[in-house]
């Protein structure tokens, strides 16, 4: 029997599978590892809506110029891999500017708007996960920087984000006594959550066993099969899924697969990493925004993890020990002894990544029963729920009020 078969088993996919299945859909996951891995394993879980802005912003090219050939910087291109990425690159620089920054922003703090709401669904609807609702806290080293994020959360107070909260330095010491005295001072977003990803993914996979959705994990997609116009079926190593739908929600190798039905999807990986502490001696309440650092912190149960850095160098999974290195270094500018625990885990994800910073959701018009939800960069967790509902909706022809243009999947392609 044809089924609604969603490729990749990351938080889109099966997120996705729970609102198709909430449906009434017959779903099969098919996942190359192990559902609720990859990029959606060890992030740092903030659902974050006041950073909705996309990564290619002003003044980017200069600082990205400046950094590229660092391996410790916040962004880092490897050089051995740029000839490969020059056109990709070419592409993000050009949307690095003031234009076309307002224009994503605006619409992804307009998806933005339910994201609150549709995790406190998951959670009416019995989903069990780490969701803390602490607020996120900006620390930063300089006066002009907390000057910049306090201007642009207050620009952002149309779409009901939340006040920013402005401390001292004294002021954020008393708040989280991890943070060192050599930082100006902070800005607080009240309004802000995190969650532990790998819970969630748990909680996700549990509910949709028992509601008999089939997942296959350790299934390698190889292609797809047409016939008049749709797709027919999802070729696999081990053979054919027949398909009444197919989404592709493979994050950062969602390209391929779209090339097969004839659309230029650019992603590309924007690797980051983390580092997970079991046990920590010293306690965060809330989690930290090492601003100037680009470093995000996270508490979750009996665990602290520090993220960050953004490395362009290609579809990868090799950890590079210097960005590692680079995380630390940063992390003790701002905190002492946080690092101070049981265990520490070394992880290394790779971000589905568009040149102009915003997801691919939507139909691919060629085959109307060919859809994406991919390319979510640091967004994916944030943007996860609201994302699944969206596509969800537009599977299942529902009415629905989500604009999805700015998303479009072929809005890189010329020819269409």
């Amino acid at each position: 029997m044809a089924k609604t078969v969603i490729i990749g088993g990351g938080t889109i996919g099966l997120l996705s599978a729970y609102e198709l299945r909430r449906r009434g859909r017959d779903v099969v996951v098919l996942d190359k590892g192990n559902p609720g891995e990859g990029a959606s394993l060890g992030n740092a879980g903030w659902v974050t809506p006041s950073l909705s802005g996309p990564v290619p912003a002003p003044g980017l090219v200069g600082e990205s110029i400046k950094w590229m050939l660092r391996p410790d910087s916040p962004l880092y291109i490897r050089p051995k891999t740029a000839p490969a990425m020059l056109g990709w690159l070419l592409s993000f620089w050009r949307f690095s500017n003031e234009r076309a920054y307002r224009a994503g922003m605006t619409a992804m703090a307009e998806l933005n708007r339910r994201t609150m709401a549709d995790f406190d669904a998951l959670k009416e609807n019995g989903l069990e996960f780490e969701m803390y609702s602490a607020g996120l806290l900006f620390v930063c080293m300089e006066e002009k920087t907390i000057e910049s994020v306090v201007a642009e959360f207050e620009e952002l107070a149309k779409y009901d984000l939340g006040e920013p909260v402005r401390y001292t330095r004294d002021e954020t010491i008393d708040l989280e006594p991890v943070i060192k005295p050599v930082i100006a001072g902070s800005v607080w977003m009240p309004k802000e959550r995190h969650i532990r990803p790998e819970t969630l993914n748990a909680a996700v996979v549990e509910w949709l066993k028992n509601h008999d959705v089939e997942i296959r994990a350790g299934t390698e997609v190889t292609g797809l099969a047409f016939e008049k116009g749709r797709v027919r079926g999802v070729r696999t190593k081990d053979g054919m899924v027949d398909a009444e739908q197919v989404l592709i929600a493979t994050g950062a190798q969602a390209g391929f697969l779209s090339r097969q039905a004839g659309i230029r999807l650019p992603m590309q990986a924007g690797k980051g990493y983390s580092l997970t502490i079991d046990k920590p001696q010293l306690k965060v309440t809330r989690p930290l925004y090492l601003k100037e650092a680009r470093v995000a912190v996270s508490p979750f149960k009996d665990t602290l993890r520090v993220a960050g850095t953004m490395e362009l160098s290609g579809i990868n999974l090799d950890l590079d020990p210097r960005r590692i290195s680079a995380i630390r270094r940063s992390a003790d500018r701002y905190m002492k002894d946080w690092e101070e625990g049981e265990k520490t885990t070394e992880w290394v994800g790779m971000r589905p990544m568009l040149p102009d910073g915003l997801p691919a959701i939507g139909r691919i018009s060629t085959y109307d029963n060919l859809f994406v939800a991919a390319g979510h960069a640091m967004l994916g967790i944030t943007l996860g729920p609201t994302t699944a509902v969206a596509i969800a909706s537009l599977m299942n022809d529902e009415p629905s009020d989500f604009d999805l243009r700015p998303y479009d999947p072929e809005r890189f392609d010329k020819r269409r």
